[in-house]
């Protein structure tokens, strides 16, 4: 025969156990959130800087498929692409140099809310009449 308590003390050990689980549990999310958020941005920020990229490389090939036009009408086949801004167009030699730069902004959805990604980088692309294409070159971004 049992004597007083023996199910109760079962009842205080099983919820001790399941609020210690459950304050486990709060604090592993408590410290999961942060981490995912930013690797979350960092993707959206990675995704927003292969577009600068594709935007460029967009521009180079609109740029290159007249390399016999003035500066001004390069300007013109630049600034036609979206997201374009072109900074400088100067000679060079025997063809003409442009500066420009690409800013993407994007938006995404997510778990934590809406997140958003603005990248900017700033190019340089020598414009030749000659045969051979000058590569691309990734430059600072003036202030």
């Amino acid at each position: 025969m049992r004597f007083g308590g023996g199910t109760s003390a079962r009842r205080r050990r099983r919820l001790v156990a399941a609020a210690a689980l459950a304050a486990l549990a709060a604090a592993g999310v408590l410290a999961a959130v942060p981490l995912l958020r930013d690797r979350s941005q960092d993707r959206l920020d990675r995704r927003a800087d292969r577009e600068v990229t594709a935007t460029a490389q967009r521009t180079r090939a609109a740029l290159l498929a007249t390399p016999s036009a003035s500066g001004p009408a390069l300007r013109d086949a630049a600034d036609a692409v979206d997201g374009v801004e072109v900074l400088t167009v100067e000679s060079a030699g025997a063809g003409v140099r442009l500066v420009f730069r690409v800013r993407v902004a994007k938006t995404a959805a997510s778990v934590f809310g809406w997140q958003q990604a603005n990248v900017g980088a700033c190019f340089a692309q020598v414009v030749r009449p000659a045969a051979t294409p000058a590569p691309m070159e990734r430059l600072p971004c003036p202030d």
